[in-house]
């Protein structure tokens, strides 16, 4: 059997980074190139209000993050979907990994609640909290511009007298490394509200520098997103689902339920994480690829001894 198929592009929603330091027209740019994709257009502010100050120049919908929990920007973004949204904003994303209860601090108070100071636990709860962001942003309907401020990155390399000293090697995206690469279109915002385009899957925007940018990229880009053919909607990969033979995914059922035994993970519990990880109350509502990832996750996690402890 041949598991190989004709490669044919399919048309797509634009999921666009623009990385820059305060001052380098991250959110007036993502609003000017908003417009141009479409009328309907959501914001996520992590800004305490700043994106309202363009309400006069730009027409859309916002939501005030203050709390900047992965999941917080998860439900927003998935509401933005359902909502038929046709742009959603996110200014910023950096929050979501070093603001106010964001990744960092997830981990670093789960640190302090172990008293170990061991930060290898707390990330392999907060890790898939990450990887559903990642997955909320992947999967939305909307195009997604989503904006990061930028540190200064810096290597250590040996100097003349043969010690070790840092080196400026230029500015890299506050967010968890590799973020950056989900994204259809990365760009560097400078002072001078340039975008240099560092990484593209739009053949014709490699290496370019754009001023000003706004509409006439948003055409551009669209251009390149409409063309091909369309994709499979939600309906038709829910029916493809619901035709899953039984058979097939009981297997996957009982390896689950042994696995709870072994781990001393009560039926609440499970159901907890389920809905946390999935969005589902039931193994019978999952699929055989979420299933498989279900099982994996449960034979990471440490045993539950009778009195609680791992």
């Amino acid at each position: 059997m041949n598991a190989f198929k004709k490669a044919t592009k399919e048309k797509s929603k634009l999921r666009l980074a623009l990385i820059g330091a305060s001052g380098s027209g991250k959110t007036y740019s993502a609003l000017a190139i908003a417009q141009g994709l479409g009328k309907k257009i959501a914001f996520i502010d992590t800004e305490h209000g700043s994106a309202s100050k363009y309400a006069g120049l730009f027409d859309f919908d916002v939501v005030e993050l203050e709390s900047f929990d992965p999941r917080n920007y998860i439900d927003i973004i998935k509401m933005a979907g359902n909502a038929n949204y046709e742009v959603l904003i996110i200014d910023s994303l950096s929050h979501a990994w070093m603001g106010k209860d964001g990744a960092l601090e997830m981990v670093n108070n789960a640190s302090k609640r172990n008293q170990s100071n061991n930060s290898y636990t707390a990330w392999r709860d907060v890790t898939p909290l990450h990887n559903q962001l990642v997955e909320a942003i992947i999967s939305c309907k909307c195009h997604i511009i989503g904006t990061m401020r930028a540190k200064t990155e810096y290597v250590l390399e040996a100097n003349e007298k043969g010690k070790m000293s840092p080196r400026k090697i230029g500015m890299a995206p506050i967010q968890r490394d590799g973020l950056e690469y989900e994204f259809d279109v990365v760009g560097d915002m400078n002072l001078d509200n340039e975008l240099i385009i560092s990484k593209t899957r739009i053949p014709f925007l490699s290496g370019k520098i754009i001023k000003n940018p706004g509409n006439e990229l948003a055409q551009q880009m669209q251009g390149w997103l409409n063309s091909g053919i369309d994709k499979p909607t939600p309906v038709d990969i829910e029916i493809n689902y619901l035709s899953e033979p039984v058979e097939e995914t009981q297997p996957f059922k009982n390896k689950i339920t042994d696995l709870m035994k072994e781990k001393h993970i009560i039926v609440e519990s499970a159901r907890a994480m389920l809905k946390e990880r999935y969005n589902v109350s039931s193994r019978d509502s999952m699929t055989i690829n979420q299933l498989g990832d279900f099982i994996v996750y449960l034979q990471s996690l440490e045993t539950i001894t009778p009195n609680g402890k791992g």
